[in-house]
């Protein structure tokens, strides 16, 4: 009876690996807390490494001052914003906070006038008190997550900083190391650059579109400290499902509860026409020129990237959810499609 044993290479390989891998997920677990700062780096070394490339090897610029200066204009662009907008947020909080009866009062008068007008009774299907809290909490939350998204932003910077000084070593390495076929890379790299751009880039730009649209309409309507309310709509809009309307139904809400009757539901065609318009007319303009992110990737990596990244898991969200799911069609591509044509093969011999 012949037995077949396994050589000492092949053993010695799988301690190796096993050992490996062990290593490998102790560091990623200790390392974890890091995850959106890598993952801000990617997304930061994808959009700027074409800029990078045309500086250093079609005008000739300094490696270094080129960095510095996409480096800069980046900042300039994401962070700043960022923080402001996290500003104007926590003194809105901390207003609602002091004035939360108020504003409550305020929710109940114009529920009423809207009951009085309409016959829709809303103040007797909801707790404004749970719903207020529960809204100030939210906000509260998503606030704090935010603070650690500014430092994580600092530890992608100081990461894409090696990247963009390093990137042709790196990309060498990439390309010689990952075990995929020259066609599937180029599609990987392709789809990597769609995909961080749509996400990176397109749900911003939409997002301020659609808060620039209802500025108008908060101005054209008489809608007081219109450009807060502004800046709060920036943030809605990136939110998927609600969007916008969770900001300009409550601040029509707060002018009917002011008097200001008319335009509170003029205001509110408005946005629900217009800013609803321009919305789907400016993504699917979009989705011509970039990657198409299906909507149910952009809902669900929006409540992933939130509860992973805080604020800024808004934009990193979806692009790390469309991540897990794109590994998947590599895999198709590197490994169905040659299995398909291997079977072929086999077909015609027999």
């Amino acid at each position: 009876m012949n037995r077949k044993y396994i050589s000492n290479s092949i053993l010695r390989q799988i301690f190796f690996i096993i050992i490996a891998s062990f290593l490998v997920l102790i560091v990623l677990y200790h390392l974890k807390a890091f995850l959106p700062g890598f993952l801000g780096a990617f997304c930061l070394y994808v959009l700027l490494i074409h800029p990078l490339r045309y500086l250093v090897y079609k005008k000739r610029f300094n490696r270094v001052l080129s960095i510095i200066l996409l480096m800069s204009a980046s900042v300039l662009v994401i962070v700043t914003p960022l923080v402001f907008l996290i500003n104007v947020l926590t003194e809105k909080v901390g207003q609602a906070i002091d004035n939360k009866q108020e504003i409550q009062e305020n929710i109940e008068k114009g529920l009423s006038q809207v009951n009085k007008e309409f016959g829709i009774d809303l103040l007797s299907e909801i707790n404004l008190g749970d719903v207020t809290s529960i809204a100030i909490k939210i906000v509260q939350e998503i606030l704090n997550t935010s603070i650690d998204g500014v430092v994580q932003l600092a530890i992608a910077y100081l990461i894409l900083y090696f990247m963009l000084m390093n990137f042709h070593k790196m990309e060498k390495w990439f390309y010689k190391h990952i075990p995929l076929k020259a066609e599937n890379l180029k599609i990987l790299n392709k789809d990597l650059r769609d995909l961080v751009i749509s996400n990176a880039v397109g749900v911003p730009l939409v997002a301020l579109i659609q808060a620039i649209f209802a500025y108008a309409g908060y101005l054209i309507f008489g809608l007081d400290d219109a450009f807060n309310w502004f800046i709060i709509t920036i943030f809605a809009a990136m939110v998927p499902v609600v969007g916008t309307a969770a900001v300009y139904v409550p601040a029509c809400i707060f002018m009917l509860a002011s008097g200001q009757t008319t335009n509170a539901y003029l205001l509110f065609l408005y946005c629900l026409i217009v800013v609803g318009a321009s919305d789907n007319i400016f993504r699917f303009w979009l989705q011509k020129i970039m990657a198409d992110v299906h909507p149910l990737i952009t809902i669900f990596g929006v409540i992933i990237g939130v509860k992973l990244f805080g604020f800024i898991g808004i934009i990193f969200g979806p692009i790390f959810l469309s991540l897990v799911l794109w590994l998947f069609r590599i895999y198709r591509l590197e490994f169905t499609n040659h299995q398909k044509k291997d079977s072929i093969k086999i077909d015609q011999k027999s």
